[in-house]
Parts: C-alpha cells; sequence; structure tokens
C-alpha cells in the first residue's frame, strides 16, 4: 500500500447549500487548512483494577479550519452572514487645517471632501490634538468659512466631519440577527507518494459545514500582518457522510 508525505496546504472554493450548490467563493492563498476528527467513547469498567473491557465511540465531529493570509471581503461578509454592499455610504473624517484669507471678509480652510449638513465640528486648536473652543462654520461647505475673530488668519482647528463616498465604496454591515450559513466546501491540495516522490491530486470535500459567525480583524501597528481565521463546523448529509477524502493519483 502506498504511503504519503502530507504538508502542502490546500485551495479552497465554497459552494452555496442554499442557493443550489452554486459556487460562491474560491480561497488559494491560505496559510492553514486543518480538518480535525473528533468522537468521544463511553466504557464498560471493572474487575480487579477497575480496567476498561468494552468501549463504544459516539459524538464524532469534525472541524475544517482555514487561514487566509489576505483579507476577503466576501469572505468576511459569508462569515458575518452579510453582503458586500457597493455604492455611496457615510463616511467620517478628521481634518487640522490652518485659516487662510478668503479674500474677502472671512477666513477659510478648504476640506478634502463635501461634508454633510449638520455633521460637522470644529474646535480652534493649537497643536491639532487639543480642542479649544467650539467654533461655527458661517459656510458648511468643502470651502468652509469662519468670522475672522472666531477664526484668525494663522490659526488652526480640528474639523470632525462625515461626508459621501464615491460609488465605489464597498461596506458590510454586521447585524445581531444574522449568521453565516451552511455550504459545502472542497480542497484540493497535493500528497507526495514516498514510494515515488511524486505529487498526487487529493481532494478534502465537507459535503455540509456551517461557517462559524466569530471572527477577529487585527490590526497592529508591529509584528507579522494580520492573518484572518475561517472555521467551518463538520455537519453529517441524510446518509451519514460526514468528510471525503480522495486521492485523485
Amino acid at each position: 500500500m502506498a504511503r504519503f508525505g502530507v504538508k502542502e496546504v490546500a485551495d479552497v472554493i465554497f459552494y452555496d447549500l442554499a442557493n443550489s450548490e452554486k459556487p460562491v467563493m474560491f480561497l488559494d492563498t491560505l496559510k492553514m487548512s486543518n480538518l480535525e476528527n473528533d468522537a468521544e467513547t463511553s466504557y464498560v469498567q471493572g474487575g480487579k483494577g477497575n480496567g476498561r473491557i468494552l468501549g463504544w465511540d459516539y459524538n464524532r465531529t469534525a472541524t475544517f479550519t482555514l487561514q487566509d493570509a489576505l483579507m476577503n471581503p466576501k469572505m468576511v461578509a459569508m462569515q458575518a452572514g452579510a453582503e458586500v454592499k457597493k455604492g455611496v455610504v457615510t463616511a467620517h473624517k478628521r481634518e487640522v487645517l490652518e485659516a487662510v484669507d478668503d479674500g474677502g471678509t472671512a477666513t477659510t480652510v478648504t476640506l478634502s471632501e463635501s461634508p454633510i449638513s449638520g455633521k460637522t465640528t470644529v474646535y480652534s486648536t493649537e497643536d491639532g490634538y487639543d480642542h479649544g473652543t467650539e467654533v461655527t462654520p458661517t459656510a458648511e461647505a468643502q470651502a468652509m468659512t469662519f468670522v475672522p475673530t472666531d477664526v484668525p488668519i494663522g490659526s488652526k482647528v480640528v474639523v470632525y466631519y462625515q461626508y459621501e463616498t464615491s460609488v465605489n465604496a464597498e461596506q458590510i454591515v454586521i447585524s445581531s440577527d444574522k449568521y453565516a450559513g451552511y455550504y459545502k466546501v472542497v480542497g484540493h491540495t497535493v500528497i507526495r507518494n514516498a514510494k515515488t516522490n511524486i505529487d498526487e491530486a487529493f481532494e478534502i470535500e465537507v459535503p455540509k459545514a456551517k461557517i462559524m459567525s466569530n471572527f477577529a480583524l487585527n490590526l497592529t501597528p508591529d509584528g507579522d500582518p494580520a492573518v484572518f481565521d475561517i472555521t467551518l463546523d463538520v455537519f453529517k448529509t441524510d446518509n451519514n457522510d460526514m468528510v471525503k477524502l480522495t486521492r485523485i493519483g
């Protein structure tokens, strides 16, 4: 019987079980694609020393754990039970600007975006971090104007505002009442024949898996780049299948 070395990560395809098993996701930048199986055992014990006499296995479980080197917005949306919505959304911005003469009777600062009316707060500031007096602009527009006695020429203001993005923005909304769904998951990799030293195609099929809804976005200024964990809880099918391991050769 041939034996194999197992090392290479798999490329994984997700098929939507709620939509005629249509393929919806392909991941080929994984750092990990680990399949773990577990079961419990109940024993009959007795006699001198209370040794084990018989055992019954039950409660078989399997978990398919993936780790992606790159953030895929659609995958994050699938974990959240949401969709990636593309279009104009409201975003937030903070800018520190120096007031200049507008050529008339006011001072002005120019924002990088056009603010939404009523969604702007302005403070005078010495160093860009402290909040001095809150000041009210005379014109709440991208070219924002002030009374010179409130904001003299050369003074700084810190502006907090909201604006509408371009139509190319993408947004994922995580809701309290929506969770990840069920998918068929197929992983393709290679295993190395110990006798021939040749890599042979190997497929891992999970006919029914639920994406676990817990995930994290880790943003840190040092260390290694963030990775993105995807945990799949494996369920049995109507004929009790949970995982299919196929050496394609």
